[in-house]
């Protein structure tokens, strides 16, 4: 094309005529009106599984929801793929510690046989974070939902992540502790 455009204007009209003498007349495009079979119809789709909550169709672990009644703590590395598979496969094997809250006694799952959120990389993070979410759709308010999704929304800036991930996971731990713990 850049060597054709380089001929004199009356050279370029002998090439494009040549050239319509050689090349095939296009044809005119198939109607696509007249395909008398439907190939798609959406009455027929069945609703697919929200987030990455159904990545192993796993729904949240009663040990989570355990120490939420308890008072106590979820740390995000519970809400990772991995763990949460590890949680409904291994679950009834999981060391449980007795714990006393206000006089009550709990059998709350022992988080020291998970890793420390603080060492969950970028992915993980963003991974544990999207299903904690969609649990706090499911126990909490519209309020908290909003709250938690701002939170994590503006933590997870590419550019942030990417150069102050260690500094967003400690404030991210910070504010999800305060927040448990009132």
């Amino acid at each position: 094309i850049s060597a054709f455009n380089q001929l004199s204007p009356t050279s370029q009209a002998q090439g494009s005529a040549v050239l319509e003498t050689i090349m095939p007349k296009s044809t005119a495009r198939p109607n696509v009106t007249a395909v008398s079979k439907v190939l798609f119809d959406s009455s027929k789709e069945l609703p697919s599984g929200s987030g990455l909550d159904s990545t192993y169709n796993f729904g949240i672990h009663s040990f989570v929801q355990d120490l939420l009644n308890a008072g106590q703590y979820c740390p995000l590395t519970l809400f990772t793929n991995q763990n949460m598979e590890r949680l409904h496969r291994e679950g009834h094997s999981l060391k449980r510690s007795k714990v006393h809250v206000n006089g009550v006694s709990h059998h709350l799952l022992d988080l020291s046989q998970f890793e420390n959120e603080l060492d969950l990389d970028p992915l993980s993070w963003q991974e544990a974070y999207q299903r904690y979410l969609t649990w706090i759709e499911d126990i909490g308010d519209a309020s908290s939902l909003k709250r938690w999704t701002t939170h994590f929304t503006t933590l997870s800036k590419d550019e942030a992540v990417r150069k102050n991930f260690r500094a967003i996971i400690e404030f991210d731990v910070e504010t999800r502790q305060n927040y448990a713990l009132r």
